[in-house]
């Protein structure tokens, strides 16, 4: 039997909408073990992936779609992987992505399943992709991988009752006029990442917060319920700074310990989960 041990991520934000300096999109984000995707070979259902004959899948573990955790790109090149796989052909997550119409916006998903930890990527060229646009109306392929590194802490999650935006909804949001991503770009570059680096969580977290209110990230920030926005203002109340993941309604902070975050689960519900490092896993029993 083909197991694939798949994961699912936070998009910590998108980068850059406007694309005035010859790129678009860039984003940033954190591969997850909890929630996971778990595909095997079996004869739960049928699917047909390219020129690949017919195969035989069971879902053994999966979770919510549209609730900010990436599910689609997860789900899709885990049955893509399973696929590959049983035709004995090792083909790379960017490969799978092109298969299954995934990375058209942000590559953090297809560069997690490959590879886990904390990546950023480069965005796409306007010479590809000229106008902004999500993942589902986007032929553009997965953009470069710029930084990859190990997530050096806990993940505190919770999905608050908020908008599960996705689909014409998300299209439109894609269409609202972005501000502050010089300033941005500089909390990016010049904070968050050397701090995820340099395993400095109290910068990690000030950067974290900044991202909540600038460029798109904002304009996700917005769209949310208001539980959601009250409950990241909770954690920051409390000493934790949280950011969105994607549209939402997923919020997330980084703590240092698993006991640390079980605390804030006492509090505010939620789950606790470690950084996936190692990416999506491939196993012949």
């Amino acid at each position: 039997m083909l197991k694939i041990t798949g994961l699912s991520r936070i998009h910590i934000t998108l980068f850059d909408l406007e694309g005035r300096h010859g790129r678009i999109d860039g984003g940033m984000g954190v591969a997850l073990k909890e929630p996971k995707i778990v595909v095997t070979s079996g004869n739960c259902q049928k699917v047909k992936l390219g020129d690949y004959p017919p195969e035989g899948i069971c879902v053994k573990e999966n979770y919510e779609e549209h609730v900010g955790l990436g599910h689609t790109t997860q789900y899709l090149l885990a049955i893509a992987k399973l696929v590959s796989e049983s035709n004995f052909e090792k083909r790379s997550a960017l490969e799978l992505a092109r298969v299954v119409k995934r990375g058209g916006t942000s590559g953090v998903g297809v560069h997690l399943f490959e590879q886990g930890g904390f990546v950023v990527d480069g965005g796409h060229s306007i010479k590809v992709k000229s106008l902004p646009l999500p993942s589902d109306y986007s032929t553009a392929p997965p953009p470069p991988l710029i930084l990859r590194g190990n997530f050096p802490w806990y993940i505190y999650l919770n999905i608050p009752s908020g908008k599960r935006i996705f689909g014409q909804s998300e299209l439109e949001a894609f269409k609202n006029e972005v501000s502050g991503l010089d300033e941005l770009a500089r909390v990016v570059l010049m904070e968050f990442i050397p701090s995820v680096i340099e395993k400095d969580l109290s910068g990690a977290l000030d950067g974290l917060w900044k991202i909540q209110g600038l460029g798109f990230k904002k304009i996700e920030v917005q769209l949310q319920s208001n539980l959601v926005k009250e409950t990241m203002m909770s954690l920051y109340k409390t000493g934790f700074p949280s950011g969105l993941s994607s549209f939402g309604p997923t919020i997330f902070t980084f703590v240092s310990s698993r006991r640390e975050g079980e605390e804030l689960v006492s509090r505010f519900g939620g789950w606790v989960s470690e950084p996936n490092n190692r990416g999506a896993q491939v196993e012949w029993n």
